[in-house]
């Protein structure tokens, strides 16, 4: 039971994450709906205790302009940067959520599993980093192991290969996994190439098809992401950890703890 509530406490982490990325890419509009039922409050207020009519007099042309930028979205296209940086923290919280996952799993497949693959790795530990972790390596086991064999969790590739090598956990590369790798590229892009669509680019993602996000892409071009697009690459990222998360608590459920 302690395993699946570590791993469900992860994977409720990375929901949670998801859904603060959504919450600012979109809090033009909770700002709009706000200003607006305030507004109407107002112009009601204004119509019941003054008896005024006039729109001019009243909160009604103010109340008609917000509710036009709310309903054409005029005020979308100047977040070009936030959206993008939204498409970058769901990057990251993605490669750190099954970062834990990994983690987590492998440290209790170290302590509980004699016939695991982990227990045959070898890693060199100094005798000041044993010190430094009071000659005590517990609940670190899996940090080490990340560290000292080099894993990276930064793209779907060393991703799929780290469970499949250690837990036998195959993910099928289906549009949602498409989409977390054309994700991941671009997150890359934008950090290090100013978000311009490169020979790079255009390589990472050539493969990654099916997939549900700008299936065209010209070269030399700007990455723009929109809440729509980040909103589809966010539930792929979702499906694809619930899926692992529960695949992780049926191997670790074979364990004798």
């Amino acid at each position: 039971m302690a395993i699946e509530k570590n791993i469900h406490t992860i994977v409720g982490a990375f929901k949670n994450n998801l859904k603060s990325v959504d919450e600012l890419v979109n809090f033009d509009r909770e700002v709009l709906e706000f200003a607006i039922t305030s507004i109407s409050t107002l112009k009601e207020k204004l119509k019941k205790h003054h008896r005024l009519e006039n729109p001019h007099l009243t909160a009604q042309n103010t109340l008609s302009l917000l509710k036009n930028v709310k309903k054409n979205d005029s005020l979308r296209p100047r977040y070009k940067t936030i959206f993008n940086q939204g498409l970058v923290l769901l990057v990251s919280y993605f490669g750190s959520t099954v970062s834990e996952l990994f983690k987590h799993s492998a440290s209790i497949v170290l302590k509980s599993d004699e016939n695991s693959r982990l227990l045959k790795e070898e890693i060199k530990l100094s005798l000041q980093e044993l010190r430094d972790m009071n000659f005590d390596l517990g609940e670190s086991i899996g940090d080490i192991l990340v560290l000292k064999k080099d894993m990276s969790f930064q793209d779907m590739k060393s991703i799929s290969r780290c469970f499949k090598s250690y837990f036998d956990i195959d993910a099928e590369k289906d549009s949602d996994v498409n989409n977390i790798i054309f994700g991941q590229a671009c997150r890359h892009s934008i950090v290090h190439a100013g978000g311009i669509v490169d020979d790079r680019l255009m390589h990472q993602v050539s493969s990654a098809f099916p997939r549900d996000v700008k299936n065209s892409l010209p070269e030399g071009a700007t990455l723009a992401f929109n809440p729509k697009e980040l909103k589809i690459i966010s539930e792929s990222m979702m499906k694809y950890v619930e899926s692992l998360g529960t695949k992780l608590g049926v191997s670790l459920k074979s364990i004798p703890i």
